[in-house]
């Protein structure tokens, strides 16, 4: 089933503008979930440029690290989750897995993992939960 997420916030500043040759920006982004997750996320990104288009930021390509904070229901149950991402911005299209790290309240026990999914205009995350009691 998935959950759909809109980007709601992405706020994206160099770490340093003085150094182009460490070209890393830091981003501070929220997105609004919906399907099994429902609920806010903020992220912490770290983008590392491998190459960048002034003209259009989409066409880029990045490596990516960084943390989601999630704040909601999954299945009825409420509490918050905060996860680890690694991966790649190429071009679009972001392949950056997240790992649960932690969970709190009704979520404490939740473990697994998501991808994200872009097609078309529309933004999922895939799921891949453990179920728990």
């Amino acid at each position: 089933m998935g959950t759909s997420f809109n980007v709601t916030k992405w706020d994206e500043q160099p770490i340093d503008p003085e150094k182009s040759d460490f070209p890393i920006n830091q981003v501070h982004a929220q997105y609004q979930l919906e399907g099994e997750l429902e609920g806010i996320a903020w992220v912490e990104y770290l983008l590392y440029y491998i190459e960048s288009n002034q003209e259009d930021g989409h066409l880029a390509t990045a490596r990516v690290s960084g943390f989601l904070h999630f704040e909601g229901r999954y299945k009825g149950k409420t509490g918050t989750f905060t996860a680890a991402e690694k991966g790649i911005f190429d071009k679009g299209a972001l392949d950056s897995p997240g790992m649960i790290i932690k969970g709190t309240g009704e979520l404490k026990a939740l473990s697994g993992s998501y991808q994200y999914d872009f097609v078309g205009k529309e933004s999922k995350l895939l799921l891949d939960f453990k179920d728990y009691e």
